[in-house]
């Protein structure tokens, strides 16, 4: 797969993301449904969350890139459900690099879960401006 094709492989998984909160978690493509990590009981998030709670800063990175994301976390960030962001542009840089350029109504912004998708597709986020 070339660097355009993953840029566009991207661009549709995001698009089918947004398409969630009305049509349900079936859309998204099998690929990106098998990389989230299986959803944990209310017990083992507490137990994560005490566990990071009580590391500094760069082990909380580390725990939560070691962590992945799970399917309902992502969704609510990416999928526009929480109403704080929208995408108001996309551009391709260098090979497989995306400047993504998002309209911000609050903070905290997805960034995370779209370099995550980002970086499943073989693509780079080299920059994100907020408008």
């Amino acid at each position: 797969m070339g660097p355009a094709s993953n840029v566009a492989q991207f661009g549709e998984a995001l698009q089918l993301a947004l398409r969630v909160t009305t049509e349900g978690a079936g859309v998204l493509p099998d690929w990106l449904r098998q990389e989230f990590t299986p959803e944990s009981t209310p017990d083992e998030k507490a137990r994560w969350l005490n566990e990071w709670r009580m590391e500094s800063d760069e082990g909380k990175v580390r725990m939560e890139r070691e962590r992945g994301w799970e399917m309902s976390n992502w969704l609510y960030w990416v999928s526009g459900e929480n109403g704080f962001w929208g995408i108001e542009n996309i551009t391709q840089g260098d090979g497989a690099s995306l400047v993504l350029e998002l309209n911000v109504a609050d903070w905290p912004a997805p960034v995370a879960a779209l370099e995550w998708l980002a970086e499943r597709t073989g693509v780079t986020v080299d920059e994100v401006d907020f408008c």
